[in-house]
């Protein structure tokens, strides 16, 4: 094999074989030896081995048959195993080789690369900022991986030497690149032979072997082939049984789940920790687009905020092959964030980066890290999915930070304070998708908690989803959320289930939306498939209280309470200090179908006088004998009514615990009048269970838009 190789500046820079040579001198030794691998070859040996002799070559040294070579091999590469999935190492190693082989040899230097194609200004400070160094270390491994994964040699063989972006092109035997035979002398790519241009052809002349008499040949041709047959057959079985044995003995095990911990705040300040956390589940979702590799949720990762545990005792809980661990420095208007990804397994580092980006690029920054990660391990990744990460996202600073500080209240389960934050940040930023599908979330959840009318919360949310969507259609929140108004808001089950499976289509780790999607498959009556959607759902949340009491309520409403009871109360021993709101509801609808109702009743109490807990804990009362006390729950509910409009389904609820079916059904009817919410539960709720069997019940069903 012979080496080809473009320099930057002097060759003597780059090959220790051209120590004390002038350029002016190479040109001389092209007759008399060639460059191979640092060893020096006369030519008479390389005419006993059937090619033409040739140094390390220049542009201008490389014919177009090689010119050509290159680049069909190229293609091969890129197309292959080792880069699928990889845009960009593919898109750099196409950048280095087609810049080398123009002869643009100051395209060639790091700066250069890094404004090209990382977009880097000219002058950027390369000493903290490794974006080609990472990569150009990764395109090495993956040419290494698709050589050694190779059947058979190449023509040609695209090196990328250690410290260089300068590719180097070594060559098998120049009859070998140009023809099926290698049995000829002939120099590959020289100037046709009088025998050529005669029409003749050339009479091939075979090498004979050291010490075997060619009358032996002749008297025993039919041996000689067979036991060379034989011996390469032998020498090829053993040759592929070793690289079969050493890629499998030294190939890392694939990495197919991973968990992004907290970024670590370094910055001093405990006030900054929104912005960390901000980032970080800005990351999660970023990584969780990638389909084929399983992201553990935000809510399982932050349990593990400033933990003392180990990685491997975290890669055992969350059942994932890889962790990233990182930290985050703000200081005035740039964010520096340090990364490391571990094989959790092993322990052993894979990769690590450090970061340098203005507050307006953050997010671009984040994409990036999860782009990276994906190529460092290798994950295959859509063209889809290479196009999302890659779209350019600025965003105005102030606005990121009014919309990371609503986040941070959204996530804590304050959506009313939310709002101010989200509303704030869109005003700073009216195209800021992100903000939108937040507060469309915190109306959302504000209608839902009956903490907002249903006739405000609900179109507001609606609203803000479609703006969020009309502004980046590759917002997976934004869906869900667009989902989430039209099921409440106008009973558009088609449209929901629709948008819900864009949603998942674009982020198919995001445990919320899993969570929103089994919902939706529960109230249309597809119980087995929401039971797996809640199994799917505690894979990508698995030590989160949340998910837990998700996953209760799904059981809840498919009619398995022990079930239900059971995720309850794993979430209660993930989280011993809930907040106050978190448990009671859930805990009290799930006792009371077991006829716990003492139970139901005392966690109803603690969540004071709201509509939703008054209205089963007046069933409960109804269900327990207590008709006073069932009555008045409905006293307390007929003035939400008058106030807030929210309160007309609880009533019916209370008055289907009593057995009264003509009240119940009554209030069903201004129920459904209003459009209230309740309704889009009516084909699953335990608590219409005595109602079911009335004809008029199929009816209200139909209304709603639910199939029977």
């Amino acid at each position: 094999m012979e080496c080809s190789e473009q320099f930057v500046g002097d060759p003597t820079d780059e090959c220790p074989c051209f120590h004390g040579v002038k350029r002016a001198k190479v040109d001389r030794l092209l007759s008399a030896q060639r460059h191979v691998c640092c060893d020096k070859v006369t030519h008479t040996e390389a005419k006993g081995r059937m090619f033409t002799p040739e140094p390390v070559s220049t542009p201008d040294g490389l014919s177009p048959e090689r010119v050509g070579l290159v680049r069909d091999h190229l293609k091969e590469v890129v197309a292959s195993r080792a880069f699928a999935g990889s845009k960009r190492a593919q898109d750099f190693l196409q950048l280095i080789v087609e810049h080398a082989l123009a002869g643009r040899f100051d395209s060639l230097r790091e700066r250069m690369i890094g404004a090209e194609m990382f977009g880097r200004p000219i002058g950027y400070d390369t000493a903290n900022d490794a974006v080609v160094r990472v990569k150009a270390t990764e395109v090495r491994k993956k040419l290494a991986q698709y050589y050694q994964e190779s059947d058979k040699p190449p023509a040609v063989r695209i090196e990328l030497p250690t410290g260089s972006y300068v590719p180097k092109f070594c060559w098998e035997s120049l009859e070998a690149a140009a023809q099926p035979s290698a049995e000829t002398d002939l120099p590959a790519f020289a100037e046709e032979t009088a025998q050529e241009k005669s029409g003749e052809r050339p009479e091939a002349k075979i090498d004979e072997p050291t010490r075997l008499p060619w009358e032996k040949l002749r008297r025993a041709p039919n041996m000689l082939v067979s036991v060379l047959l034989g011996l390469g057959l032998i020498a090829m079985i053993g040759y592929a049984g070793f690289k079969s044995w050493f890629r499998d003995s030294n190939a890392r095990p694939e990495i197919r789940s991973i968990a992004i911990l907290p970024l670590q705040n370094l910055s001093g300040d405990p006030g900054q920790d929104y912005f960390a956390d901000g980032m970080t589940e800005e990351l999660i979702a970023d990584l969780g687009q990638v389909s084929a590799l399983r992201v553990i949720s935000r809510t399982s990762a932050m349990t593990y905020k400033g933990t003392k545990k180990t990685l491997p005792e975290i890669a055992h809980e969350l059942g994932v092959d890889a962790i990233m661990e990182g930290s985050i420095v703000r200081e005035g208007n740039q964010v520096r964030i340090t990364a490391q990804l571990i094989d959790a397994r092993t322990d052993h580092h894979i990769w690590a980066h450090s970061y340098v980006r203005d507050l307006t690029s953050v997010l671009a920054l984040q994409a990036e890290v999860a782009q990276a990660i994906a190529d460092e391990i290798s994950i295959k990744m859509t063209p889809q999915e290479q196009a999302r990460l890659a779209r350019a996202r600025p965003v105005n600073s102030e606005a990121q930070d009014l919309y990371l500080q609503g986040k941070h209240l959204l996530n804590e389960g304050d959506p009313q304070k939310a709002i101010g934050y989200l509303q704030e940040a869109i005003d700073k930023d009216p195209t800021y998708a992100s903000a939108h599908a937040a507060l469309a979330e915190s109306y959302g959840r504000t209608g839902e908690a009956g903490w907002l009318p249903y006739t405000e919360a609900f179109p507001r949310q609606k609203t803000e989803a479609a703006k969020a969507i009309e502004l980046d259609d590759a917002l997976p929140e934004g869906h869900a959320e667009l989902a989430n108004a039209v099921m409440d808001l106008s009973w558009d089950w088609t449209t929901s289930g629709k948008e819900l499976r864009r949603a998942l289509e674009l982020n198919p780790n995001s445990a919320s939306v899993h969570a929103t999607y089994a919902f939706y498959l529960e109230r249309v009556g597809r119980l087995p498939e929401a039971i797996a959607e809640a199994k799917r759902v505690l894979q990508l949340d698995p030590v989160s209280s949340h998910s837990s009491i998700t996953a209760g309520i799904l059981y809840y409403f498919a009619h398995q309470y022990d079930q239900a009871l059971t995720q309850l109360q794993r979430a209660s021993a993930l989280e011993p200090n809930p907040p106050a709101f978190l448990f009671p509801f859930p805990l009290g609808v799930i006792y009371t179908e077991k006829g716990m109702y003492g139970e139901a009743v005392g966690e109803f109490q603690k969540l004071g006088d709201k509509p939703h807990a008054l209205g089963h804990m007046g069933n409960a009362y109804a269900r327990m004998g207590k008709v006073a006390e069932a009555h008045g729950t409905i006293s307390k509910l007929e003035e939400h009514v008058q106030k807030t409009g929210i309160g007309r389904y609880e009533i019916a609820l209370v008055y289907a615990g009593l057995g009264e079916k003509d009240e119940a059904f009554a209030w069903l009817e201004k129920s459904l009048v209003a459009h209230d919410k309740g309704l889009t539960y009516l084909k699953i709720d335990p608590c219409v269970d005595p109602l079911r069997s009335d004809l008029r019940f199929g009816g209200l069903v139909r209304r709603v838009g639910l199939p029977l």
